[in-house]
């Protein structure tokens, strides 16, 4: 039994851990999540083709 108010059991811990109490991205910054998807395509697609031009370059 725990000492203090403060302390969890471990039960309480896990329950916790498993349990998020933070606000969705989306209500917190609202462009947060184009911005994530948006740059991120590009960014992904800028390096397959710059590993596509070094493969056929080098070849």
């Amino acid at each position: 039994m725990p000492e203090d108010d403060d302390e969890q059991t471990i039960a309480e811990q896990i329950s916790d851990s498993m349990q998020s109490k933070d606000r969705p991205l989306d209500k917190r910054a609202p462009g947060a999540p184009f911005a994530l998807v948006g740059l991120a395509y590009p960014l992904i697609l800028i390096v397959a083709l710059l590993l596509a031009a070094a493969y056929f370059f080098f070849r």
